[in-house]
């Protein structure tokens, strides 16, 4: 019998008796191979060979950034070139770039140039053999305290929108500015005195010399003129420096931080509030930038803020129950304001507010609704109620005086609108001695006899930071 021939690709035949062998028996109910045991199924593998799996394979790695010619500088070069253009948006357009210029000493040397007052001196001259040599000392000290700068002095305006581009920096912080005030000083002293070509006798020489090193602590010299005129250099560390000139008498006050603009990072308090160094500084700022009486008349300008950012400030030190801020803020916000040239003078007053506010945190303690009372009095919400309660619950001679102040307080009201400085109960924080109900609040309530010009006081010792070296 002839054996069937498969062919692939044909189809297959259904068995038949004429094929002359036994019918296949199925494996299955649909026939075919026979499957294994499942535990003989990893017996038949061999051990060598492995099953193959899917393998998760790394993105493909994004080809570097060229740097490009710029940012292959060297970074002394890179340097150079942002200290000639003295663009603060240089570091900002590249991350390379800000790494580069990212340090303490770029820092150190931009805050100086931003913050030196020397927008009113002419251009320096160069180094020559007709300067003498004391002169010429005085300027390798400037420009070696300016490093890495080749210092060129800016004018008002140019110093004008430098500050005002540093200030905007992050990193440009209140105590970076302030630890600043010892070169800040120094470079003052060096150009307002050493440079204008005063003799000094060799004592006189020898301890300013030892001042400025910090081995001294002498702070008053003497020096003459070519025409043998007098003057005295009188030095307030880290505040200002005082030149007075004998005959004719004349005197130059001049701050160590020439502030043009404040920002509201500084004054208004909001996110971490006003700490303790925060504060000091703060205070440091105000007298060494010279918001005071005795400096703000001889400044070419004031200084320029945004109120409204204040006044946040003085919410934010009420509710911290932070005094020492509070009365930082009212000294800047009311000298500010006095200074302004407007006919006729207006009478300074801030957001009645506050003093509800100052009732509201510290019901028990009037510390801060007196110092909003010494800042301005007529400032004071005519029959408010809630004020009015507090003071009939205060226990001394203080509810007593507020009541009847307040009974009083339209014709106080007035009084300043017509006589700002006259009319008022405290200016500057001077009391008014005119004024019964200010001298009746001296004596009942506060126990002196008057108090003085707050402007110009501070509880900073500045001297501190300025430490003779042993």
């Amino acid at each position: 019998m002839l054996t069937p021939i498969r062919v692939r690709g044909c189809r297959k035949r259904a068995w038949s008796p004429s094929d002359g062998v036994p019918k296949p028996i199925p494996s299955g109910p649909k026939g075919g191979r026979p499957m294994l045991p499942p535990k003989s199924k990893d017996s038949g593998k061999s051990a060598g060979r492995k099953q193959p799996r899917l393998v998760a394979r790394p993105p493909p790695r994004k080809p570097r950034k060229k740097l490009s010619r710029l940012e292959a500088l060297p970074v002394e070069l890179i340097e150079k070139i942002f200290l000639y253009s003295l663009n603060v948006n240089l570091p900002r357009s590249s991350r390379f770039l800000a790494q580069a210029m990212s340090s303490e000493r770029i820092y150190r040397a931009l805050t100086l140039l931003a913050f030196w007052d020397d927008a009113s001196l002419t251009p320096a001259e160069p180094v020559t053999d007709q300067i003498p040599a004391r002169a010429r000392a005085a300027q390798s000290q400037i420009f070696r305290l300016l490093r890495p700068f080749d210092y060129c002095p800016l004018t008002l305006e140019e110093r004008l929108s430098f500050q005002e581009s540093v200030l905007r920096c992050r990193w440009c912080t209140l105590q970076r500015v302030v630890d600043q005030l010892p070169d800040l000083m120094r470079l003052t002293i060096l150009r307002r005195w050493v440079s204008k070509l005063l003799d000094m006798a060799s004592g006189e020489q020898e301890k300013l010399d030892l001042f400025l090193a910090r081995k001294g602590d002498d702070r008053t010299f003497e020096g003459t003129d070519k025409d043998e005129g007098g003057y005295t250099l009188s030095i307030v560390p880290l505040v200002k420096v005082t030149i007075i000139r004998k005959e004719p008498y004349s005197t130059w006050n001049l701050p160590v931080l020439g502030v043009l603009r404040i920002p509201d990072k500084y004054l208004s308090g909001t996110g971490k509030g006003f700490s303790e160094a925060h504060t000091r500084c703060l205070e440091l700022l105000r007298v060494a930038g010279g918001i005071t009486d005795a400096i703000t008349r001889w400044r070419p300008i004031n200084p320029y803020f945004s109120r409204e950012a204040l006044q946040e400030g003085i919410h934010t030190a009420l509710i911290e129950h932070n005094a020492a801020a509070l009365t930082t803020l009212l000294k800047i916000d009311e000298l500010t304001f006095r200074l302004e040239e407007v006919a006729p003078p207006l009478p300074y007053t801030f957001p009645a507010e506050h003093f509800r506010t100052a009732v509201r945190v510290a019901r028990h303690d009037p510390t801060f609704f007196q110092l909003l009372l010494r800042a301005s009095a007529e400032s004071v919400p005519i029959d408010d109620s809630e004020i009015t309660q507090w003071a009939m619950e205060l226990d001394g001679a203080f509810g007593a005086w507020l009541l009847d102040f307040m009974l009083e307080l339209p014709q106080r009201v007035k009084a300043v609108g017509t006589d700002p400085e006259g009319g008022a109960m405290f200016y500057k924080g001077r009391s008014n001695a005119q004024c019964p109900m200010t001298t009746r609040y001296l004596r009942e309530v506060l126990g002196v006899e008057g108090l003085e010009n707050w402007t110009d006081e501070t509880p900073c010792d500045s001297s501190g930071n300025w430490a003779v070296k042993v």
